[in-house]
């Protein structure tokens, strides 16, 4: 199992989708909107790792939901239903949930969760 692959894979992507990405926790004051990942593992299943997914997007409180439910989508379109392969591993994702998390439970930001489960095999 080599989850920096996979993180490195999926910053890869995320990074080509917007330029403010993340993995595990943004910085102290980020611009919005902003992307943090966060690569979890599931089950070992040889040949292949089950891992989640998840993927936030945030946008200030202030603005318009817009832009960043187009971000999500454009997110969204290119990992729902893909299969990546690379040089050392294949992924393959199924979304599980896209779930918005309202202002007044965060209080500063809209956020947008996306969760896939990936099907992982290293070469």
């Amino acid at each position: 199992m080599n989850t920096n692959a996979v993180a490195d894979s999926l910053y890869n992507y995320l990074i080509s989708r917007h330029p403010r990405v993340y993995r595990n926790k943004a910085p102290q004051s980020p611009v919005p909107p902003y992307v943090v990942y966060r690569v979890e593992s599931v089950v070992n299943s040889y040949p292949s790792e089950d891992l989640y997914l998840n993927i936030d997007i945030y946008e200030d409180v202030t603005r318009s939901v817009r832009v960043m439910e187009d971000l999500v989508d454009s997110i969204d379109n290119g990992l729902n239903h893909t299969v990546v392969n690379t040089d050392t591993l294949n992924m393959q994702f199924e979304r599980e949930q896209r779930q918005y998390i309202n202002p007044e439970e965060l209080v500063s930001s809209h956020l947008i969760n996306l969760r896939y489960v990936v099907r992982a095999y290293f070469k």
